[in-house]
């Protein structure tokens, strides 16, 4: 919802079809913010009611957006998609805000870009809590660049995430595993993907999976196999492995399938060195691209 400051609603959808908030409700929300400006507070944060939690967001000098949720939900990740949303509605209707006369139907477009988001968030929200550690992130240069000069995003990131948030930004290099960042970085695995996720729902990070791409059996890789001298037991994990590594089956999904831990196969796969390449497939947009 995106209200005046003064109480007015101006925006309203609701996933469910049904308004839960309504004038009173708004009047209420905006004094509750007054309230906190007089004793020196930039603004509120959350409010909570039972079972539902009312997130803030200052949109422009005028105006209020509010996110209604349930109490529970990932918190960070509500906060990173109403701040979103709250600047692309600014940015859109920045003419008809400064007007004193507020008419809901200018507003109403809004709501197919509110489905995007939340379609959106859902999407990242199903694959990143649900990705294994051997997944690699990787930043979006360009995403990250828009950001940093129309948003002030790493503010917002290092506030809700501090030094943990800054070092694991500064160590995401496209290449490197959620499970080598954890061991470079000394940080839990689910630290990293609580960040990764809030960078994620902005666009500025994706998610790849790393699907194994091995030749097929010639006597050039058996050799290469005879030289590095791969132990009977990896070498059995690697037959029947091979069929299975075509550049689009994720290394969870054939460990999966032959019975061996993901550990396990990427220990064999390290042996190979630069035999084995990698496509790196984006979870949420399901493009890939190939790397050694």
């Amino acid at each position: 919802m995106v209200l005046t400051t003064g109480g007015v609603p101006v925006f309203h959808y609701s996933v469910t079809g049904q308004r839960k908030l309504d004038e009173l409700l708004s009047g209420f929300l905006s004094a509750i913010t007054s309230f906190a400006t007089e004793l020196g507070e930039k603004s509120v944060q959350a409010l909570s009611f039972g079972g539902s939690e009312i997130l803030y967001e200052q949109a422009g000098t005028n105006h209020l957006s509010i996110l209604l949720v349930d109490t529970g939900g990932p918190v960070r990740l509500f906060r990173a998609v109403l701040k979103d949303l709250s600047r692309k509605f600014v940015q859109r209707f920045a003419l008809h805000l400064n007007t004193d006369i507020h008419i809901e139907d200018i507003y109403r477009p809004f709501v197919q870009e509110v489905k995007r988001a939340l379609d959106f968030y859902d999407r990242v929200h199903t694959n990143i809590s649900s990705i294994s550690p051997f997944a690699v992130p990787s930043v979006n240069l360009s995403a990250l660049s828009l950001h940093m000069t129309s948003v002030n995003l790493l503010e917002e990131y290092h506030r809700e995430f501090g030094s943990i948030g800054e070092r694991l930004l500064e160590n995401i290099d496209g290449k490197t595993t959620i499970r080598e960042l954890s061991q470079t970085l000394g940080l839990e695995v689910n630290e990293i993907v609580e960040a990764i996720e809030y960078l994620a729902v902005w666009g500025v990070v994706k998610i790849m999976k790393k699907c194994p791409l091995l030749r097929e059996s010639d006597t050039r890789f058996e050799v290469y196999l005879n030289i590095i001298g791969i132990p009977n037991k990896d070498f059995q994990i690697l037959n029947k492995a091979r069929p299975l590594c075509n550049g689009s089956r994720s290394i969870e999904e054939i460990s999966e399938r032959i019975g061996v831990t993901a550990e396990r196969l990427c220990e064999v796969f390290d042996r190979l060195g630069n035999m084995v390449k990698y496509n790196l497939m984006d979870v949420i947009s399901m493009t890939s691209s190939t790397v050694q």
